[in-house]
């Protein structure tokens, strides 16, 4: 088999078998999805200006409607908070709310631990090379 397809086919492997295990913990004690923790992520690397819509759905790969959706969702959870754009106030800017910020730290010991074990019991599907 063509060694890029063999890496993609571990890559694509890998990141499903990191998926299942992340969600099972995501959706059992913090009550999320992938996606609304990818959402959170990215907004927790934001300096706390906000990011629009538009930005967050090309950070995290999924359609508008998806991230309006998510960031609804997230809103009455009192994870995010959102207000009209200063520029633009068409433009809906959300950011991390402090509890938000607070519940995402407490998260990341679990998320990190998992992420560890995953690629540690992967290793020898980790060593990639296209030559």
């Amino acid at each position: 088999m063509n060694k890029a397809i063999q890496t993609w086919m571990a890559l694509d492997e890998l990141h499903g078998t990191l998926n299942q295990r992340l969600e099972k913990l995501l959706r059992a004690r913090y009550a999320l999805t992938i996606s609304e923790f990818a959402v959170i992520s990215v907004l927790d690397k934001d300096d706390g200006v906000g990011l629009t819509i538009d930005q967050l759905s090309r950070s995290v790969n999924l359609s508008h409607s998806a991230v309006s959706r998510l960031v609804a969702r997230l809103e009455t959870c009192n994870t995010i908070e959102k207000r009209s754009g200063d520029s633009d106030r068409r433009s809906t800017v959300v950011r991390l709310s402090e509890q938000g910020r607070v519940d995402y730290k407490g998260t990341l010991p679990e998320i990190t631990q998992i992420i560890e074990d995953v690629l540690q019991g992967n290793k020898e599907k980790m060593t990639f090379s296209l030559t």
